[in-house]
């Protein structure tokens, strides 16, 4: 660190970029840009999003070891059979929660029974304007139809232009802290996992590695 201090060098990690090819795109994100300035009255602002799809893998990750501490090895190789899982999840800017429900499948049928759940959480005369990209499953006719009938309304991001939602973030640190590094050898091992992390995450609570671990601790059961 001394040397390349003394060098003047830096490092960075890089991330693709996609350009925004939307000819509506302008519109949108002014669109999405005031829902963010501003709330609606009497309307509660969410961003939905799916984050998966789960398999059973091994995750790498970082760790630290101390003394009297052994270096978990995580396998190289892994096999499918264990099927995927997609995490349903919807952020409230309101309250900085994040909730989801796990799903085999994010099909149309799946999308709208998520969003009449998302919908029972509040009182049908708030509105809910949600925001979400344009996924197929996401703006078929029948889903576009029970929004219009419970009372909200949809801002889809543009085409390439996932960053404008939220839940992106969100997204980011739910793999950071509840998947890497992990191994889990089972859906319900890593799906307790996510839940955990989520229980922890939605108190008020110093988001870090230090009180994870913590967390973590306090709530392992005992050998």
């Amino acid at each position: 660190g001394e040397i390349l201090r003394r060098y003047k060098v830096r490092l960075r990690r890089t991330k693709t970029w996609k350009e925004s090819t939307d000819p509506l795109f302008a519109q949108k994100y002014r669109a999405i840009r005031r829902l963010y300035q501003h709330r609606p009255a009497n309307g509660r602002r969410l961003c939905i999003d799916e984050f998966g799809p789960l398999n059973l893998q091994p995750r790498h990750g970082h760790c630290r070891t101390g003394p009297g501490k052994r270096l978990d090895r995580i396998r190289a190789t892994y096999n499918r059979k264990g099927g995927i899982r997609h995490f349903l999840a919807f952020y409230d800017l309101e309250t900085d929660r994040l909730y989801g429900r796990f799903t085999n499948h994010k099909k149309a049928t799946d999308i709208l029974s998520f969003l009449k759940w998302v919908r029972s959480r509040y009182p049908r005369s708030q509105k809910l304007h949600i925001v979400m990209d344009n996924y197929g499953s996401h703006i078929t006719a029948g889903v576009l139809a029970w929004a219009k009938d419970h009372n909200v309304r949809f801002y889809l991001t543009p085409t390439n232009g996932s960053w404008l939602n939220r839940i992106e973030s969100q997204f980011t640190a739910l793999k950071k802290f509840a998947l890497q590094p992990s191994d889990y050898h089972s859906h319900a091992e890593q799906e307790a996992a996510i839940e955990s992390y989520l229980t922890w995450r939605n108190r008020h609570r110093d988001l870090s590695i230090t009180a994870w671990n913590e967390y973590h601790r306090e709530t392992a059961p005992a050998a």
